[in-house]
C-alpha cells in the first residue's frame, strides 16, 4: 500500500498561530510547523478561534465562507461562521460563533464550563468542519487543552462518538502545567454521559480535566521534546498526571520543537541594525552596539546577558533574582524583556534603579527588541526549573548568542555542554539552585575570557540545525503510522486539490 506524503490530510486545531495570535511558544509553532508539512506535500491546514480584534493582525486578505456550521450544545444549535485566510502558503480558517465570543484575553485565569464553553465548540466546530469547508482532514492535530476536547467528543460524545472512525487524532502537549481543570463534573449538556467522569477518563481530584481526558482519548501524543516526554512520567514533572501518562507511554513520544530560520535569520532580519551569518560574523558587533545604545548604555567590553521570555516561577526568574547583584559584580550587563507574575516585574524594575548601568529591564514584549537582543547579546541565560522544550535557546543559537541553560526538557536536548565537547553549544547546570547557575555563568565567562575558544563555541551555535524539516517529518511519519501505512522517504510535489 502506498500514500503519497500529498494525500494526507491534516487540521491543526490550536488556541494561538503566530503571526494572527502569540501568547507563547505554542503560537510560533503553528505559525511554523504547518508550514514546513506544506513544503513535504502534507495539505496542512490550520483552525483557530476568531477572537476580538485579530483580523487587525492579519495582514492577507479575509474571506467569509458561505456555508454555515451548525454545532450542538447545552440543548440548542449555534450557528458558526469560517473565515480563511492564507498564511504564508497555509490555509488558515477562523471559527466565529454566533453569541459566543472567544476571550480577548485568549486564556482565561480561572476556568468554568461558561469560559470554557467556546474551545469545546471549537474542538465540536472541527469535527464538524468538512460541512462548511467542503474538505475533511484525516488527521486531527490537536494542541494543548483548549482542543484536547476534540478527542474526547470523537470518544465519548453521545453523538459524535460515532464519527470517531473518519478521524486520527494526534495531540501535542506543549506544557503539561496547563491542564483545562474546573470544578463542574456534570457534563451532560455538553453531550458527555455522566460514566465518563471516573478515573479512566475526565475524573481529577473530584474535578474534570480535559487534557487528561485528551491524552486517554487521542490515538497519539506527543511533547514538543524527548527528554519533556519522560521527564513528565515522573513524579517531579507530573504535575499530577504522570500515572495516567506511564498508563499510556505506548502511545507517547517525544519530537523537538525546531524554529522558522526564514523568519529566525541574522543574514535577513528587517529588525536588527547589521546582518551576519557564520562565515562573518564580524557585523554582529554593530548590533551589539544598537543594543547597548537601546539600553542608553555606551560600550565598555563587558559581556551582556539577555533574557527573553513569560516572567514566571517555571523559567527559574527566582534564580535570575538571586543572582543580579553577583552577574552584575562580575562586571556583566543584563537585560531582560518579558511580562507575567507581578511580583517578578515589580522585583526586576527596583533591581534596575539600583543597577541602572548594568541591569536593563522592559516589561511586556517587543518584537524588534527581543530580535535586537538575540543579534546583540553575547549570553542567553535559561535557568528554567522545567522546560517542554524552549525556543529561546534555539533563537539565540542562530545568532551566534551562546545559551546558559538548566539541563532539563529540551534545553538538554538542544544545548551541548562546551566544557565537556568540543562541538559544545552552550553551559549547561543540573541541580535548581542559584549557586549552581552563577557557577555555569562562571564557566561560560571563563570561555569568553578565551577569544579564540568563544568563537568556536559561537561558529558551533550558529552551524547547530534546528529547521522545522526533520521535526515535520516525524510528525508525517506518524501519521503515516495511524494511517496504516509504512515510513517511505518520497517526498512527492504538493496536490492540494486532490
Amino acid at each position: 500500500m502506498s500514500l503519497s506524503f500529498s494525500k494526507i490530510k491534516v487540521l491543526h486545531v490550536a488556541s494561538e498561530m503566530h503571526p494572527i495570535v502569540k501568547k507563547g511558544g505554542l503560537g510560533d509553532v503553528i505559525g511554523s510547523l504547518p508550514k514546513a508539512q506544506r513544503e513535504l506535500g502534507v495539505d496542512s491546514r490550520v483552525l483557530l478561534p476568531l477572537y476580538p480584534n485579530v483580523s487587525n493582525n492579519i495582514k492577507e486578505k479575509l474571506k467569509k465562507i458561505s456555508r454555515k456550521l451548525y454545532i450542538p450544545l447545552e440543548w440548542r444549535v449555534f450557528p458558526a461562521s469560517l473565515w480563511r485566510t492564507d498564511i504564508q502558503g497555509v490555509p488558515v480558517y477562523l471559527l466565529d460563533i454566533e453569541d459566543v465570543p472567544f476571550p480577548a484575553e485568549i486564556y482565561p485565569n480561572l476556568l468554568n464550563m461558561d469560559l470554557i464553553k467556546p474551545f469545546f465548540l471549537l474542538s465540536l466546530a472541527a469535527i464538524e468542519f468538512e460541512k462548511a469547508s467542503r474538505w475533511r482532514p484525516q488527521i486531527l492535530h490537536l494542541h494543548d487543552w483548549p482542543t484536547s476536547s476534540v478527542a474526547i467528543a470523537l470518544k465519548w460524545h453521545m453523538y459524535y462518538s460515532s464519527l470517531s472512525g473518519l478521524y486520527d487524532t494526534v495531540l501535542t502537549i506543549h506544557n503539561l502545567a496547563h491542564q483545562g481543570i474546573m470544578q463542574e463534573t456534570d457534563l451532560i449538556s455538553w453531550g458527555i454521559p455522566k460514566e465518563v467522569h471516573n478515573i479512566e477518563g475526565l475524573e481529577y481530584y473530584g474535578m474534570t480535566n480535559l487534557l487528561k481526558g485528551g491524552i486517554i482519548a487521542s490515538d497519539a501524543v506527543t511533547t514538543v521534546s524527548p527528554r519533556y516526554s519522560w521527564e513528565i512520567q515522573t513524579k517531579e514533572y507530573g504535575m499530577g498526571l504522570d500515572g495516567v501518562l506511564k498508563q499510556y507511554s505506548n502511545k507517547l513520544r517525544g519530537i523537538l520543537n525546531g524554529i522558522d530560520y526564514s523568519y529566525w535569520n541574522p543574514k535577513t532580519d528587517p529588525f536588527i541594525p547589521a546582518h551576519y551569518d557564520v562565515e562573518d560574523i564580524a557585523p554582529k558587533r554593530k548590533c551589539r552596539e544598537e543594543l547597548l545604545s537601546r539600553c542608553g548604555w555606551s560600550e565598555d567590553g563587558s559581556p551582556i546577558l539577555i533574557y527573553v521570555g513569560r516572567l514566571a516561577e517555571q523559567k527559574g526568574i527566582d534564580l535570575i533574582l538571586l543572582s543580579i547583584e553577583p552577574i552584575v559584580g562580575h562586571g556583566c550587563k543584563m537585560i531582560i524583556l518579558g511580562e507575567g507574575s507581578e511580583i517578578y516585574e515589580r522585583t526586576l524594575k527596583k533591581a534596575s534603579l539600583q543597577f541602572p548601568t548594568n541591569l536593563f529591564v522592559k516589561i511586556g514584549y517587543d518584537e524588534e527588541l527581543a530580535h535586537l537582543m538575540y543579534a546583540g547579546g553575547d549570553m542567553l541565560i535559561m535557568p528554567s526549573y522545567f522546560e517542554p522544550c524552549g525556543l529561546a535557546q534555539l533563537i539565540a543559537m542562530r545568532y551566534g548568542t551562546v545559551p546558559i541553560c538548566r539541563a532539563t526538557g529540551g534545553l538538554a536536548d538542544t544545548v551541548i555542554d562546551a566544557d565537556t565537547a568540543c562541538d559544545g553549544t552552550g553551559f549547561l547546570f543540573s541541580s535548581y539552585s542559584s549557586e549552581a547557575f552563577l557557577h555555569a555563568i562562571g564557566r561560560a565567562l571563563g570561555a569568553w575570557n578565551s577569544t579564540k575558544l568563544w568563537n568556536q563555541i559561537v561558529q558551533n551555535c550558529m552551524r547547530a540545525d534546528f529547521s522545522w524539516s526533520r521535526s515535520s517529518r516525524e510528525y508525517v511519519n506518524l501519521y503515516l503510522e495511524l494511517l496504516g501505512v509504512p515510513e517511505h522517504e518520497d517526498n512527492v510535489k504538493p496536490n492540494f486539490n486532490a
